[in-house]
């Protein structure tokens, strides 16, 4: 995010002793880390905010759809597919014929 590296650190250390002091630094420094705190904790409280948002609105597009599967109005989803039809045309398919044909199935006599 931001791109703050270590000689800029070093000089905002130099700029803030000077300016502040190094008698009040650390009071300054535990300030600043609270409110830095009160941030984060705000910013995560928001993106939780976000998160439980998204969540109801999932919850209430899926009690939707179970109510309306409960009025049965499923028209809108396609027919279950029987194990019988074939999947592309929608028409029977014949049974496949067995690999060995009982004994005697195939002869006349």
């Amino acid at each position: 995010m931001f791109d703050i590296g270590w000689p800029e650190l070093l000089l905002l250390m130099v700029i803030a002793v000077v300016v502040v002091g190094p008698k009040d630094l650390p009071k300054l420094m535990s300030t600043i880390g609270r409110y830095v705190g009160q941030v984060r904790r705000m910013a995560a409280d928001f993106q939780r905010g976000f998160e439980d948002l998204a969540r109801e609105t999932e919850l209430e597009e899926l009690k939707k759809e179970i109510d309306r599967v409960g009025e049965g109005d499923i028209l809108s989803s396609p027919p279950p597919i029987r194990p019988d039809e074939d999947e592309t045309k929608g028409t029977q398919v014949a049974a496949p014929s067995p690999a060995h044909a009982p004994p005697g199935a195939g002869e006349r006599g």
